[in-house]
């Protein structure tokens, strides 16, 4: 039987703003490692949308149920969006990490600090970013799709993002890699090279798979 190294699973959270490529990146991961890596399923009050399927694209939950499992301490958090309520389970984040599954995640700034106050130890966080404000803006207009009001909104929260990433320079356990998406290609190769690091990083490693290979008995 092959010998293999037991480790606890890993949080990969990316940041970015809108445009950045964190979506294909994680499309990617998803696509390459579709055994070992997958997006972590989150609660939604909203009603499914066509080709949505419950337990896979979210946990569908009435209000009623949402609010009393909320109550009952079983979200790591929620966020109430356009009046639907939308949660990670906690339950999900804490198995996935004892059976060594990794989990994607795409969240803001400020949950990424989150996951990283929880769950020092197994999240890693990636702040993608453009190589100019100006290729971000001329990425979101090329979509041709996002009405002004819109646009504008996402252009605030993406300098928010930055003057949050720029405060946070210099204090480690916080933002773990900063990836510069110039070239979409090149960029990924970067994100696949952290995913593969981590997940050979020792102190999340089991200590009796790893005596397995230290036996020198024989």
């Amino acid at each position: 039987m092959e010998r293999q190294i037991v480790r606890k699973g890993i949080l990969f959270v990316l940041v970015g703003p809108t445009g950045c490529g964190k979506s294909t990146f994680c499309e990617r991961l998803v696509r390459e490692y579709s055994e070992s890596i997958r997006y972590s399923t989150s609660a939604t009050t909203r009603q499914p949308r066509p080709n949505e399927v419950p337990g896979t694209s979210y946990h569908f939950m009435t209000r009623e149920e949402f609010l009393a499992r909320r109550d009952r301490g079983e979200f790591f958090e929620t966020e109430e969006t356009h009046g639907n309520l939308y949660g990670t389970l906690r339950a999900i984040l804490e198995d996935g990490i004892n059976a060594g599954r990794d989990l994607l995640f795409q969240i803001d700034i400020r949950g990424a600090l989150n996951f990283k106050k929880h769950f020092p130890n197994n999240t890693v966080t990636l702040f993608i970013i453009p190589p100019s404000f100006e290729a971000l803006k001329e990425r979101l207009k090329g979509r041709g799709t996002v009405d002004p009001a819109e646009l504008q909104r996402r252009f605030t929260t993406a300098r928010e993002e930055y003057e949050a990433l720029l405060k946070l320079n210099g204090e480690p356990g916080k933002i773990d890699y900063l990836v510069i998406n110039k070239d979409l290609a090149k960029a990924y190769e970067s994100v696949r090279a952290i995913v593969l690091a981590e997940r050979a990083r020792y102190h999340r490693m089991d200590r009796s798979s790893i005596e397995q290979f230290c036996d020198i008995s024989n």
